[in-house]
């Protein structure tokens, strides 16, 4: 009972070790990798003078008449921010892409880049982008129409509008407004790719695990090395019990002249090597040379 008392209490504490070494390392990685991301990034629509709309100016998320629209006004509104002290260091760009697509929009046949504005290495505690850009809608128009007159062909076009963000050296981030061009009403999209942050999750989620499979394999490494030292104490005695002298009364020991072994083994080397036998009362193993007493507790060591 008392020995089931003792593997009870040594895996209790095991465990909570474990525990203890999870909420840890889970804590310490969450602070030094998490990033705090706001983006508001958002358009608004600026129409041509008319008759029909009271304001000159629609919000985003509407569907729009695209002779109507003279301006789309972007504002880039992006923050990033490290949750320790350490500086990051990025680029960014905003860039427009037109592409062509034929067969109802399933190939391309023609794309044309237009670089706004490139920012490079800046290193700073946390990434601040506020850029605005006011995008004349119908220059894009026109710049479409040239092309399909000039080749006499139709096509679906889309206008992408990008903030491209370079973190760390990796182009992960951006945030994409794509506009239909050469329809008559249309509907802006806007679409964030968190695959930098993503990454890093991803990352954290992974190290997590293995550590904890570490802690893991190291609690049962230790509770097989507690199991097995019995069995192995087991044989060892049963090897030796040649030599192994049982008595029924409890010796009296001078307090003063006692060895205490943590191993077995030293004890039975040390019987063997004199040439003596090992006296053993209820869980203590014992020799006496030169009125000294070696002793090895089995149940104080498993």
């Amino acid at each position: 009972m008392q020995e089931k008392s003792k593997k009870i209490k040594i895996l209790f504490i095991l465990s909570i070790i474990l525990l203890i070494g999870v909420i840890y390392i889970n804590k310490n990685m969450s602070k030094n990798k998490i990033y705090q991301l706001k983006n508001k990034t958002y358009y608004e629509v600026t129409l041509n003078p008319n008759n029909y709309f009271l304001n000159d100016k629609l919000e985003a998320n509407n569907y729009y008449i695209a002779n109507s629209i003279k301006n789309i006004d972007i504002y880039f509104d992006y923050y990033l921010k490290k949750q320790t002290n350490e500086n990051i260091n990025y680029s960014y760009d905003i860039t427009a892409t037109i592409k062509s697509y034929a067969d109802n929009g399933t190939k391309i046949v023609w794309t044309k880049d237009f670089n706004f504005k490139n920012v490079n290495n800046i290193n700073e505690k946390e990434i601040k982008i506020n850029e605005t850009y006011k995008l004349d809608y119908q220059y894009y128009v026109n710049y479409v129409k040239s092309f399909q007159e000039y080749y006499n062909i139709k096509t679906e076009n889309y206008l992408d509008v990008k903030l491209n963000i370079k973190i760390n050296n990796k182009d992960n981030s951006y945030v994409l407004l794509t506009i239909p061009i050469s329809e008559n009403i249309i509907e802006i999209t806007m679409n964030e790719d968190n695959a930098f942050l993503e990454n890093n999750k991803q990352n954290i989620v992974l190290k997590k695990i293995i550590v904890f499979i570490i802690l893991v394999i190291i609690t049962i490494y230790v509770v097989c090395k507690i199991l097995l030292n019995k069995n192995n104490e087991e044989d060892i005695l049963k090897t030796y019990q040649d030599i192994i002298i049982t008595i029924k009364n409890e010796p009296n020991i001078n307090i003063d002249n006692i060895i205490y072994l943590t191993d077995l083994k030293d004890l039975i080397n040390i019987a063997v090597n004199n040439n003596i036998n090992i006296f053993n009362y209820q869980n203590d193993y014992y020799i006496i040379i030169d009125n000294i007493y070696y002793i090895y507790n089995l149940k104080k060591n498993i």
